[in-house]
């Protein structure tokens, strides 16, 4: 994925930089969908009437050898079966299971825009969403 969002931002920094300064952990993580590049959890989230819901998001811990800084997605996540067809060319990883609301962790685009038919479903197999800090 290619940008942290800005909570996310300011929570690392933070964390890091500010002795004392404890950040609270987002309860879940929760991977969505966009139509277009995501730019916030509210204006380019796939819409809910098409069949789809955002999905929990499990990472595994990040690589430890030196220069991997790197975590990808545990477990498999399955978008749909939507109803309608749209043009999904991104994705974002937020802080609540409720569609158009919370905060952006992370977000990019895919590799390769999908664009489901309806009674298709999208799948991000484990290990393919990998987050990278460089």
């Amino acid at each position: 994925m290619a940008g942290i969002g800005l909570w996310a931002q300011k929570n690392m920094l933070d964390w890091v930089l500010v002795n004392g300064a404890t950040p609270t952990r987002p309860p879940g993580i929760f991977c969505g969908l966009a139509i277009g590049a995501p730019a916030s959890t509210s204006s380019s989230e796939v819409a809910t009437a098409s069949g789809y819901t955002r999905q929990t998001a499990i990472f595994g811990a990040a690589g430890t050898p030196a220069g991997s800084g790197s975590a990808s997605n545990a477990t498999a996540m399955t978008f749909g079966p939507f109803s309608s067809s749209q043009a999904i060319t991104g994705l974002f990883l937020a802080d609540t299971v409720s569609s158009g609301a919370g905060n952006m962790l992370w977000f990019g685009n895919l590799t390769t825009a999908r664009t489901p038919l309806p009674g298709d479903s999208l799948v991000i197999a484990a290990g393919a969403l990998q987050i990278t800090l460089a």
